[in-house]
């Protein structure tokens, strides 16, 4: 079927006609998966239990510690190629959300293409093109792929009073992650909309925020620690750079899931525009992790490294070690910086 960027005012109408026509489905999202992923899933799951459609959630990696609380809604599986492979070609449609590019669906997203499944995808990061979806809708105006859900809900539904209490904790879990618990800058007026209704709803705000954000492991605050030891400044003040190696993480008794808002930590630092994280996944990859206060778009140095992401939220994975990448990051970071300052991009 040919690749289609969904654009008009009544974009969800396809999206529902596909989902009707669908008898067994399967959700999923990208690689080390994230509250708008897990929490746009949790809705999407709920409206389909609704519909009495035959789904599984099936993800490349499984659910993090910080959002599993929202796995009492929701069986989120990880997927195993000889345990979940033979149930692919069961499903005549795959909902994938909150990618940002088809290679984060990892394995899984490999075994979707040998099948020849029928993909949408809908997603608030920007994609290269063409991709390898069905149809998609890829809305980078939204704050988070949660509101886009939030939006297609309110759409075939015609209200938001029909949401589920999964769905709408999923949904403000989505929104409260991925606005940075409304500080950064893609926090518009929607998403306090957004926000606003889903609290008369029900959703506890206070208590979502302590189970996603104060409920850290000791092993996590341990690593946060080492990692706030190698701080390096670059730049004249305006980049700052921390590493995260093996055996930091061996030391603290974590895990490589224990890196998530570390980046974000670094880049509150005064002066600093960017802020990166060299993560050390093991002898041979590296994983970048790029945050930006709003000055510096640094989805463009991201996919210098084969990465990407928001403008002010990126990544990369690269498969050399740590020292190599260390030293050809930091001078492309200066450089992207000053360009950019200089410029006034």
């Amino acid at each position: 079927m040919k690749n289609t960027e969904i654009k008009e005012n009544n974009r969800w109408a396809i999206i529902e006609d596909m989902i009707g026509k669908a008898e067994n489905l399967i959700l999923s999202t990208h690689i080390n998966p994230d509250g708008d992923g897990i929490g746009s899933q949790l809705a999407m799951a709920s409206y389909l239990k609704k519909l009495g459609k035959k789904f599984i959630i099936l993800n490349p990696s499984p659910v993090s510690y910080e959002i599993q609380f929202l796995s009492e809604y929701a069986d989120f599986l990880h997927y195993d190629r000889s345990t979940h492979k033979y149930l692919l070609p069961l499903a005549d449609l795959v909902i994938v959300l909150d990618i940002g590019d088809y290679s984060r669906l990892g394995y899984l997203g490999e075994d979707l293409l040998e099948v020849g499944l029928q993909m949408v995808s809908i997603d608030h990061h920007p994609h290269q093109e063409p991709n390898k979806f069905s149809y998609a809708i890829h809305d980078t105006s939204a704050c988070s792929t949660g509101f886009l859900i939030f939006d297609y809900l309110k759409y075939v539904y015609g209200t938001t009073d029909s949401l589920s209490k999964e769905a709408a904790d999923g949904l403000y879990v989505a929104l409260m992650t991925d606005t940075g618990s409304f500080r950064f800058s893609n926090a518009d007026a929607d998403s306090h909309e957004m926000a606003s209704e889903l609290i008369r709803l029900g959703v506890k705000p206070h208590e979502l925020y302590q189970k996603v954000y104060e409920s850290l492991p000791l092993e996590k605050v341990k690593l946060l620690a080492l990692a706030l030891g190698t701080i390096h400044m670059a730049g004249h003040g305006k980049l700052a750079w921390f590493v995260i190696t093996e055996d930091m993480i061996k030391d603290a008794g974590a895990s490589k899931e224990h890196v998530s808002g570390f980046t974000d930590t670094v880049r509150s630092i005064q002066g600093v525009e960017v802020a990166i994280m060299i993560h050390e996944l093991s002898e041979n990859k590296t994983r970048l992790n790029f945050r930006s206060k709003g000055k510096v778009k640094i989805n463009g140095l991201a996919r210098k490294f084969g990465g990407g992401g928001h403008q002010f939220a990126a990544g990369a994975l690269v498969d050399k070690p740590l020292d190599i990448v260390r030293e050809a990051i930091v001078a492309e970071g200066v450089s992207e910086i000053e360009h950019q300052l200089k410029k006034g991009v």
